[in-house]
């Protein structure tokens, strides 16, 4: 993949802390190959249409649509028969926590309109007509659209549904026995690691380590009715490396050990 600064014919930008804003022009029927950026990105697009490909998706974004991506995000972008101008902003995610407590969204957003576009066209005013209110308007409006943007990653009808999340789990459950890595599974569904680890949590609320150990665990349940297998054998056969790694992590789910629990059936 290619990291990229932003690409197009800047206007003007603004600096703050952990904030980069620019307007930006494309020509019509412009293309961008495949490319992440370094930061955390939002493109607000004031006129013209641009069709964008991102994990998956085709996401058709007209003037007002804003589209939010974590940093190092693939994407692609077909902009339509008329030039296209958007508002552009690049947040530093370390620098933003450390400055603002605050923290950018960890997935693909998109939205149309609303009240996140009202304060988007708010700071593209105040990087148009700065002056000595600016910097601490741009700053306020910032975390006014973190926050927003959060609300929204929280609401299941508003959010981008990734087609690639379920097969995330089709790898876990054929595979829960399997020294299973981060990048292998990123690289099955075509996502970056940080993504499908996030997007996994948001989704089903516990991390892809904790779900293979509860399905290690769960195979490891049915194993103990044979009263003729050692826990010794079922640990290997479930995955776990040795005996007191199966205890602890089984006790971690089911609340017991595995010799309790099979002397409770």
């Amino acid at each position: 993949m290619t990291i990229t600064g932003v690409q197009g014919n800047i206007v003007r930008s603004g600096r703050e802390p952990g904030i980069v804003c620019h307007e930006v022009l494309y020509g019509s029927s412009q293309t961008l190959g495949t490319h992440g950026h370094a930061s955390a990105f939002i493109a607000f697009a004031m006129d013209g249409r641009y069709r964008e490909s991102a994990s998956g998706l085709e996401l058709d974004c007209l003037p007002r649509s804003i589209v939010f991506h974590p940093a190092a995000e693939e994407h692609a972008i077909a902009v339509g028969e008329v030039p296209l101008r958007c508002f552009v902003m690049e947040l530093d995610a370390i620098e933003i926590r450390r400055r603002y407590d605050a923290a950018p969204p960890a997935t693909l957003l998109k939205i149309d309109g609303g009240p996140m576009a009202a304060v988007l066209t708010n700071l593209y005013g105040e990087l148009r007509y700065a002056d000595a209110c600016t910097s601490l308007a741009i700053q306020g409006l910032t975390l006014q659209l973190l926050a927003g943007l959060s609300r929204t990653d929280c609401r299941d009808g508003e959010r981008v549904r990734e087609p690639w999340v379920d097969r995330v789990t089709e790898i876990l459950r054929d595979q829960f026995r399997s020294h299973l890595t981060l990048e292998e599974i990123a690289g099955e569904v075509g996502a970056s690691p940080a993504r499908v680890s996030a997007v996994f949590r948001r989704v089903y609320h516990r991390s892809i380590a904790e779900e293979q150990r509860r399905l290690r665990v769960e195979f490891a349940r049915e194993r103990l009715r044979d009263r003729d297998a050692s826990l010794a054998d079922i640990a290997l056969e479930a995955g776990f490396s040795d005996q007191p790694h199966f205890s602890r992590a089984f006790k971690e789910v089911t609340g017991t050990t595995p010799a309790r629990y099979r002397d409770g059936r």
